[in-house]
C-alpha cells in the first residue's frame, strides 16, 4: 500500500515539476534598424556604433537558455539609412544583398515591410526577397494585377509546443513619400481594413494560441494633421489595437520613439503595444508563458550599447565591409570652409543654398524647393570623399521636377513658415515653432512643431519672412533671383525631391489645395540617381567650391526681433 501511495506521490511529483518547469517563448523583435547592421560608422569614420553585431551577443546568450525558445522578428525600415545598405541597394546590385545575408546569419523567422523598404524599387526589394530565407510579411500590400498580397500576409510558427501566428501590416503612407515607379503594379490598404479582414481569417483557420501584430506604424494617430477617423492613417498602431480584437501582442515601429504600454481595448481584452527606437540602439523582448489556460506576457526594451559586439559574426563581413568602405572613400571636391546645418533651423544657410544649387542645376528648373535635413551635421572645410555625402543629405530621395503656378509656390511657402516658426509678437518671443515651451522640456529636448525636414525654404526667387504676421501673410516675393518679375499666373518649373514631391510633409496638398492624386499630373521629370548622386557629381564640377555666406535669397523680418531670438535658441540645438 505504502509503495503504491509512494508512486502516486512520484507520479504527481513529476507533472508538476514538468508544468513548472514550462519553457518560455520569447519573441525578439527589432524595428527600423535603417541599415546598422555592422559596428562601423562609415560616414564619420567611428567605429562601435549600435548594430545587429550587438543583438547577435543577446541572441547567441539566449538560445543558449534551456528554459526558452526564440522567435526571431523584424518590423521593417531596414535597407535604408546608412552606405552599408545604400552600397548593397544601388552600387553591388548583383551579389546577395548584406542586409538579407546578415539576417540568414542571425536566424531571422521573418520580417515586416517598411516605407524605407521600398526606396530601392522593384529591383532592389524584390531580389532582398528571393536572398532572404525567411518571409516578408505585408498583408495590406496588394498586388493590382492578382488583388491579393504582395508580400505574404502570415506566418504561423510553432515554439514551445504552442501555435504562434504573426500577421503584418505596413503603414499606407507610403504612396505619398515615395515615387510612383518605386511601387509600380502596388496598393496599400487601410491597417485597420486590413486587421479586420485578417485576423478572423487567422483564428478560425490557424486557431493561434499567440496572435502577434507587426505594424510598421506609429501609435501617434494625430500626428500630421490626421485624427483617429482618418483614412489611411499613417500611425494607426494604436488603433488597431483598440478597434481590432484577437491581439496579444502589437509591435509597432516606424516612429522610433519607442513604447511597451498596456491598454484595454473596445472590447475589454489588453492588449500590449511595444516598439523598439531605431538604428539598433535597442530592441523588445516579449515573454510569454503558459499557465493552464492563461497567458503571462512580460514585455522589455533592452539597450543595445550594453551588449559587446559578437566578433564571429562580424569578421564574416570583413572583406564586404573592405570594398564598402573603400567606395565612400572616394574623393569628390574640395569645400573651403566649415560648415554646420543646425543653422538651417534659423536662416538662409549655405548647406541648403547647396541642394538648391545642385536641383536647380540638374533639372533646368527655375525654383527649387528644399528641406535642412539634419540639426547636427558638421561638414570640415578639405576633401570631401563619397561618404561625407550623408552629411549633406541622409535620405535616399530622388529629383523632380514640377510644373506650379505662382500663387501655388507662394502658398506652399506660406505653409512651410507656418510649421516652421512662431508667430512673434516682440523680440522675446520663440522664433522656432515648438510642441512645448516649457523650458524643461526645451532644455531636455527641444521637439519643433513639424520635423526640420520639412522647414522648406526656396531658392531661385528673392523673397522676405514676416514672422510678426499670421499664416497666409507672412511671405513678399520680390523677384526671380536674376531680377526678372516674379507673377503668380505664371506657371514655373519646380525641383523638389520625391518626398515633398509625392506630398510629404503636405506642403504640396494642404498647402496649395492640390489633390493628392493629381500631384503625379505635375511632375515633368524623375531622376535616374538619388539626389546624393547628383550633390556628388556637383561637387566635382564645381571644386573648389566656397561657400558664400553673403548670398541670401531670403530674410526674416523684423530683424532686429529675429537676431535676440537666434541668440537665445541657438543654443538648445548644440
Amino acid at each position: 500500500m505504502m509503495k503504491k501511495i509512494l508512486l502516486i506521490l512520484i507520479l504527481i511529483t513529476s507533472i508538476i515539476n514538468s508544468m513548472t518547469a514550462q519553457k518560455t517563448i520569447e519573441i525578439i523583435a527589432t524595428s527600423d534598424i535603417h541599415g546598422a547592421i555592422l559596428p562601423v560608422d562609415i560616414v564619420m569614420g567611428k567605429d562601435s556604433i549600435p548594430s545587429l553585431a550587438h543583438i547577435s551577443t543577446y541572441l547567441k546568450m539566449q538560445r543558449n537558455l534551456s528554459d526558452r525558445e526564440i522567435l526571431l522578428v523584424d518590423n521593417g525600415d531596414y535597407l535604408q539609412g546608412n552606405p552599408v545598405v545604400y552600397y548593397y541597394n544601388f552600387i553591388n546590385k548583383q551579389d546577395i544583398h548584406i542586409g538579407a545575408e546578415a539576417f540568414n546569419d542571425l536566424g531571422y523567422d521573418c520580417m515586416g515591410i517598411g516605407n524605407h523598404d521600398f526606396e530601392g524599387g522593384h529591383e532592389v526589394y524584390d531580389k532582398f526577397r528571393s536572398d532572404l530565407n525567411c518571409p516578408i510579411l505585408g498583408a495590406n500590400v496588394i498586388d493590382n494585377a492578382t488583388g491579393k498580397p504582395y508580400f505574404q500576409p502570415y506566418e504561423i510558427f510553432e515554439r514551445c509546443g504552442k501555435k504562434i501566428a504573426v500577421l503584418g501590416i505596413s503603414t499606407p503612407a507610403t504612396p505619398t513619400w515615395i515615387p510612383e515607379t518605386l511601387i509600380s503594379g502596388l496598393e496599400f490598404q487601410d491597417m485597420i481594413e486590413a486587421a479586420k479582414y485578417w485576423v478572423p481569417i487567422i483564428k478560425e483557420k490557424e486557431k493561434p494560441d499567440v496572435l502577434i501584430g507587426l505594424l510598421h506604424s506609429g501609435i501617434d494617430f494625430n500626428f500630421n494633421y490626421q485624427d483617429s477617423t482618418t483614412y489611411k492613417n499613417e500611425n494607426a498602431s494604436y488603433l488597431v489595437a483598440k478597434q481590432v480584437d484577437g491581439f496579444d501582442v502589437i509591435i509597432a515601429g516606424h516612429d522610433h520613439q519607442g513604447h511597451n504600454i498596456r491598454m484595454k481595448n473596445n472590447f475589454g481584452n489588453e492588449v500590449i503595444i511595444v516598439a523598439p527606437t531605431s538604428v539598433a540602439k535597442d530592441f523588445c523582448s516579449i515573454e510569454i508563458n503558459f499557465i493552464g489556460d492563461k497567458k503571462e506576457i512580460k514585455t522589455h526594451i533592452y539597450s543595445t550599447y550594453s551588449l559587446g559586439i559578437d566578433y564571429s559574426f562580424l569578421k564574416k563581413y570583413d572583406a564586404k565591409l573592405y570594398e564598402i568602405e573603400e567606395y565612400f572613400l572616394e574623393p569628390l571636391g574640395v569645400i573651403t570652409e566649415n560648415i554646420s546645418a543646425v543653422e538651417g533651423l534659423f536662416m538662409n544657410d549655405v548647406i541648403t543654398n547647396l541642394i538648391h544649387a545642385v536641383q536647380l542645376e540638374a533639372t533646368g528648373a527655375e525654383i527649387s524647393f528644399a528641406a535642412p535635413l539634419s540639426a547636427s551635421s558638421k561638414i570640415h572645410k578639405g576633401t570631401q570623399k563619397r561618404r561625407d555625402l550623408f552629411k549633406l543629405y541622409r535620405f535616399d530621395n530622388f529629383l523632380y521636377c514640377m510644373e506650379f503656378s505662382g500663387k501655388e509656390i507662394l502658398d506652399i511657402l506660406e505653409f512651410s513658415y507656418w510649421q516652421w516658426f512662431n508667430q512673434m509678437t516682440s523680440k522675446n518671443d520663440y522664433l522656432i515653432r515648438y510642441k512645448d515651451t516649457k523650458s524643461d522640456k526645451l532644455k531636455k529636448f527641444p521637439a519643433t512643431f513639424t520635423p526640420p525636414y520639412n522647414y522648406e525654404s526656396a531658392g531661385g526667387i528673392i523673397y522676405t519672412v514676416d514672422v510678426s504676421k499670421p499664416k497666409g501673410e507672412r511671405i513678399t516675393i520680390i523677384s526671380m533671383a536674376n531680377g526678372d518679375k516674379f507673377e503668380l499666373d505664371k506657371t514655373y518649373k519646380v525641383a523638389v525631391n520625391s518626398y515633398r514631391g509625392t506630398g510629404g510633409g503636405k506642403h504640396l496638398t494642404e498647402g496649395t489645395g492640390i489633390a493628392q492624386e493629381k500631384l503625379k499630373d505635375r511632375i515633368t521629370y524623375v531622376s535616374e540617381y538619388d539626389i546624393k548622386y547628383y550633390i556628388g557629381e556637383w561637387l566635382k564640377k564645381h571644386s573648389p567650391y566656397t561657400p558664400n555666406t553673403n548670398s541670401k535669397n531670403w530674410k526674416i523680418e523684423p530683424e532686429s526681433w529675429y537676431k535676440a531670438a537666434y541668440n537665445r535658441e541657438i543654443n538648445l540645438f548644440y
